[in-house]
C-alpha cells in the first residue's frame, strides 16, 4: 500500500432492491457499480454528474452510512466498510462530504462561525480549540470571522 493514499475504494457497489407492485419479482437499482479509486493525502475529489447518478450514495457508502452491497474501502490502508457504527465514529471525524448545493447544505439562519464551530462541538471539541480553529479555518479562506 501506498503511504500517501488516504482513501481507496474497491469496486464499490451499493444497490437497492425494489419489488415490484403485486408480483413476487425484484427490480435492482445500481445506485453504485464498480467504483475503485484512490486519494491521496491533501487531494481532493469532485464528484460531477446528473441528479440521480449516485454521487451522494457514493459518498454515504465511503462513510458506512449505507451498506455496500459487495467491495472494499479502506482509510489509510484498513479496511473501515464492516466496522460497526460505534467504530466509524472516529473514522467519520477525519472525512467530509460536501453536497452540490450550498442551499441545501448551509444553514441560512446560521453565522459562519456558527456553520463552522457546529461539527466541532459534535466532536466535543474544547470552546477554547473551537475558538482557535474557526478562527484559523476563516484565516485560511479569507473569510471575516465574526460574520
Amino acid at each position: 500500500m501506498d503511504k500517501d493514499i488516504i482513501l481507496e475504494t474497491k469496486e464499490l457497489k451499493t444497490y437497492f432492491y425494489k419489488k415490484k407492485f403485486m408480483s413476487k419479482d425484484k427490480r435492482v437499482i445500481k445506485a453504485v457499480d464498480g467504483i475503485s479509486l484512490k486519494i491521496a493525502r491533501g487531494e481532493t475529489l469532485g464528484l460531477v454528474g446528473e441528479s440521480g447518478c449516485g454521487k451522494s450514495t457514493f459518498g454515504k457508502t465511503v462513510l458506512n452510512l449505507v451498506p455496500a452491497t459487495s467491495g472494499e474501502v479502506l482509510f489509510n490502508g484498513k479496511r473501515i466498510d464492516d466496522l460497526s457504527e460505534r467504530d466509524m465514529f472516529t473514522y467519520r471525524k477525519k472525512m467530509q462530504l460536501v453536497f452540490q448545493n450550498p442551499y441545501s447544505s448551509l444553514n441560512p439562519r446560521m453565522t459562519i462561525r456558527e456553520a463552522i464551530e457546529s461539527p466541532l462541538r459534535t466532536y466535543k471539541v474544547s470552546k477554547v480549540d473551537r475558538k482557535q480553529m474557526v478562527e484559523s479555518i476563516c484565516e485560511s479562506a479569507g473569510i471575516d470571522s465574526t460574520l
